[in-house]
């Protein structure tokens, strides 16, 4: 046997003809190239043999008792496990008419009888590696769309990390600026109640060695009131730089809504953004004017303050420039209003356009991630069910509008 003839030993081929002598030479001329064969003598057969055997191609007569070879193909091209299997017709009609109803019934090729030997083996390698390469190239979409599938999957997966991680970028820095921000009242509180110490255990000295006099005791409780003042100042300045920081983080982490005082919400923003503000020569202003309680996601909120406030202090303002960044907040009907403002050096029209697509930013070359008004845009559309819109000109700074619908009650 040739190497033709074992390259076609797993190949089978299903003949269906009603002509004893037809289905002998076919079978005498296909098993001496290596092909495995099968034969009907009428369609119903064929079907039946076809969905058990399922060969690689058939070899369908069309003129046979019963149903002819056009019937049986219609019906095994309407067989889920027999429709992509090729089909040659292989018949004496040679009309036009009959070739085109053959191929319009999903045929692959036709075959006139007499047989050619040559012929009818050129026809069926053809059509028999034909078949193989459509298998392999199905096996490859296959495998292409699977992993296309897992590379989406895995994609999702990290561009959800990457936006959980914009999400909360800020808290990182926000938890170091808070601890140097606390430890600068503690410090002071440390040192005033350890001097006071000094000065008791002076007083109580003197009164031990019976050595006290009015002025030095005046004196100690003149210093005892000013060190008291300071420890309460600091104490407090302290503790409204945690309770701010609590109330906005914890906030952050939860995403149920809750009724909140919006004045003493932002309040709570512009505390714990002191420290950071002092490191940079821009100012904060906020204006909140009416007294409006909402009810909302106050975590989706702050996130959604802080990163524009972050954005703008990274992309407004130019280098010796001492900028300002406004948050106004006001009331109109069933709605309210943010607008979060900066006068720096504003953005094109061009800009403007993608400012909310996903990864764009003007910072790439400092590592900036294109995802923080991103996912400021969505929060705000699925967490607050609110709007947000950019206003900006050239050198006019940029101006975000934020409307957030219902839940609010006063």
């Amino acid at each position: 046997m040739n190497n033709k003839a074992n390259e076609n030993q797993s190949k089978k081929i299903l003949i269906v003809d009603d002509k004893q002598e037809n289905l002998e030479l076919l079978t005498q001329i296909l098993e001496a190239e290596g092909y495995e064969v099968a034969f009907a003598l009428d369609g119903e057969k064929a079907i039946q043999v076809a969905t058990i055997y399922l060969p690689d191609l058939i070899l369908l007569d069309v003129m046979m008792p019963g149903i002819d070879g056009f019937e049986t193909c219609r019906r095994m091209k309407s067989l889920h496990d027999l429709k992509e299997i090729p089909i040659i017709f292989v018949t004496g009609k040679a009309n036009i008419n009959d070739v085109v109803e053959g191929f319009n019934l999903g045929a692959v090729d036709y075959v006139t009888k007499p047989i050619r030997h040559e012929e009818i083996i050129a026809r069926v390698a053809t059509h028999v590696q034909l078949q193989s390469l459509i298998l392999v190239r199905d096996d490859l979409i296959a495998q292409l769309r699977e992993q296309n599938l897992e590379l989406e999957k895995m994609g999702r997966l990290k561009n959800e990390q990457l936006e959980k991680s914009e999400k909360f970028s800020h808290l990182g820095e926000m938890v170091g600026e808070l601890t140097h921000e606390v430890s600068t009242p503690l410090g002071i509180i440390n040192t005033a109640v350890t001097s006071l110490m000094d000065q008791k255990s002076s007083i109580e000295k003197n009164l031990n060695e019976q050595k006290m006099t009015k002025s030095s005791l005046d004196n100690f409780l003149d210093v005892s009131g000013e060190t008291f003042d300071i420890v309460l100042s600091n104490l407090r300045h302290a503790i409204h730089l945690v309770n701010s920081f609590r109330q906005i983080v914890v906030g952050e982490f939860n995403q149920s809504q809750s009724n909140f005082d919006l004045r003493l919400y932002l309040e709570d923003i512009e505390h714990i953004l002191i420290p950071k503000m002092k490191r940079c020569p821009h100012r904060l202003q906020v204006e909140c004017n009416e007294q409006i309680f909402m009810f909302a996601e106050s975590g989706a909120l702050s996130q959604v303050l802080l990163n524009i406030i972050n954005n703008a202090l990274i992309h407004a303002f130019s280098k010796n420039d001492k900028g300002l960044i406004e948050i106004k907040v006001k009331k109109s009907k069933a709605k309210v209003i943010f607008e979060v403002s900066d006068n720096g050096v504003g953005l094109s029209e061009e800009k403007q356009n993608q400012i909310f697509e996903k990864y764009f930013t003007t910072k790439q070359e400092e590592g900036g991630s294109g995802l923080g008004l991103y996912i400021v845009k969505k929060l705000v559309e699925q967490n607050l069910a609110g709007e947000i819109k950019l206003i900006s000109k050239l050198g006019k700074g940029c101006c975000f509008q934020i409307t957030l619908p219902n839940g609010i009650y006063t």
